[in-house]
Order: structure tokens, then C-alpha cells, then sequence
């Protein structure tokens, strides 16, 4: 587990504004900082790790609580915007690197809710640190504070097969944890990713016409429409790229070693990621998952 998480923090540290946004990346990744993204609505963390939460008349949701360490800075900032309690808890999915840290939560009696699917993950690989959901949704379901409710979408399978994409109620921001880290090709290929439901999300996402920006669950505080467009079209030249040569025969290691996608060659982490996606690709070809 903890080789993963030092992956990913190698990972998060490729994340940078393209398609002509520029963007320094803080030399302390781990710096978190609050942003109010619209009424009521706060981003949480850093490049290494990022929530939000929301801010309602008689409490607060918050998201995905990370580690102990990040929900206790979690809960200092929400203290300094509100002396509410935190009524509500909602995990995004059911990987530890995000749900970790919720006791401090549920010592105030919040109430822990996640994807109905998350829970054979947490019961077949338990954590001490992760507080068991005491609400489950299918999604299309909403949860409320006074004076702000927080919509629960659910896509299907994509980054597992419980993930919960996030929008507050009225708000042009979209919650897309791990689906999309803003214009960066770091952190994507996992083995849990399915690549044609992990595009078939991104396309119906950029087919919502309700939002403008989204908020991922690492690298920039926020990032445009133009983010998940950008994810999308590399998955789907990736993809295309990657099936003819398989169906020659080529093994993954010369697949990988000779990969090429111009256009997404000036992208954060196109180097250093480009021939890991393409392994992963032909599995996804010789295997069916």
C-alpha cells in the first residue's frame, strides 16, 4: 500500500495546465488551502490531495476525508467558515488514499454514505482508519443541509465500480474524483480503470451542459470543461492506437516502447506516463477488463 500511495504522489506532481493554460505547480504539494468555488461551495487540499465540501444554514457535507492528518486540517478550515457541525460524510469511491480519516467525523455523529458497491470493498479489504458507510445510494440521490442539497451521480463501472461523480445544487462545478486529474496524464491507469467505460463517462460527462468546471481529487484546485475533453481524447486515440497493433500480434513491450500520440506530447506526464497507458490498454485487449 504504501509503494501505491508513493506512486501516486509521483504521479500528482506531473499535474499542469495545457491546451494553452499555464500554471506553476507550489513547491510544497502538500500546502492545503480552502477556495470558496461558489456559495457555500469549498475545495479542501492540495496537489497531493483534494475534497470539497459545503456549507449549509444548520450543517456542513463534507467529502472524502483522505487520512487522519487531512481531516483534521479539514475540519480546522471548516471551523474557520462555519460553526456548524458536520452533519454528512460522502465517499467518492471506496480507495483508501480518499476515505481514510473519517473518525473525526463520526465522533460529531456525522452520517457516512457511499455507492452501494463500495461496501463489498470495504468488507473485503477492511482498514482501520475507514469508517463503514451508514447509508448507502444506487445514485440519482441527493443529500441535504438546510438551504443546499449536493446531487450523487452515479455512471456505471470507470474507476471501479462505485464511484460518485459530485455537484452542488445550483453550482457549475462537477466533484470528478480520480476520473480526471486536470490537464495531466498522471494517475489513470490503475488495473480498476475499465478504458471503454472509463471514456464512455468522460463523453457523457461533456455531455452534461449544466457545469463549467470540476474539481479532481488531486493536482490543480479546479480545471474547465476542457479538462475532461482532453482526457477523453487521449483514452479514445489511445485506444485506437493501441488495437491494430495487438491485433498484429505485437507484444506489449514493443507496443509501449514505440506508442506515439502527438498530440498530447507537450501534456504533463505524457513521457513519463505514455507507455504504462499503453500496457495497460493491451491488457484491456487481451484480457477484457
Amino acid at each position: 500500500m504504501r509503494a501505491l500511495l508513493g506512486i501516486l504522489i509521483i504521479a500528482i506532481t506531473w499535474t499542469e495546465a495545457a491546451w494553452g493554460q499555464a500554471s506553476a505547480i507550489p513547491a510544497d504539494m502538500r500546502n492545503r488551502v480552502t477556495t470558496e468555488l461558489a456559495p457555500g461551495l469549498y475545495t479542501f487540499g492540495s496537489f497531493a490531495a483534494r475534497s470539497i465540501f459545503v456549507v449549509g444554514e444548520d450543517g456542513v457535507i463534507a467529502t472524502d476525508p483522505v487520512n487522519p492528518d487531512f481531516a483534521k486540517d479539514m475540519r480546522a478550515a471548516i471551523t474557520k467558515i462555519t460553526d456548524k457541525p458536520v452533519k454528512y460524510v460522502v465517499y467518492s469511491h471506496q480507495h483508501w488514499d480518499h476515505v481514510r480519516g473519517g473518525k473525526i467525523f463520526k465522533d460529531e455523529g456525522a452520517t457516512f454514505i457511499s455507492h452501494e458497491n463500495c461496501v463489498k470493498h470495504f468488507t473485503a479489504d477492511p482498514n482501520p482508519d475507514v469508517v463503514m458507510p451508514d447509508k448507502t445510494v444506487k445514485g440519482g440521490e441527493s443529500v441535504s443541509v438546510k438551504g443546499k442539497t449536493l446531487k450523487l451521480m452515479y455512471f456505471g463501472r470507470n474507476h471501479g465500480d462505485c464511484m460518485l461523480v459530485m455537484q452542488l445544487e445550483g453550482a457549475d462545478v462537477l466533484y470528478v474524483n480520480d476520473l480526471v486529474t486536470p490537464y495531466s496524464l498522471g494517475l489513470g491507469f490503475m488495473p480498476d480503470y475499465n478504458p471503454k467505460e472509463w471514456a464512455r463517462t468522460l463523453g457523457e460527462l461533456e455531455a452534461k451542459p449544466d457545469w463549467q468546471r470540476m474539481v479532481g481529487g488531486h493536482g490543480l484546485e479546479f480545471g474547465k470543461r476542457d479538462a475532461v475533453t482532453q482526457r477523453k481524447r487521449f483514452l479514445e486515440q489511445l485506444m485506437a492506437a493501441v488495437k491494430p497493433e495487438f491485433d498484429k500480434g505485437r507484444s506489449a513491450d514493443d507496443i509501449a516502447a514505440t506508442i506515439d500520440l502527438p498530440e498530447f506530447k507537450n501534456v504533463r506526464g505524457y513521457k513519463e506516463q505514455i507507455a504504462r497507458a499503453a500496457e495497460r490498454i493491451y491488457h484491456y485487449y487481451e484480457m477484457g477488463w
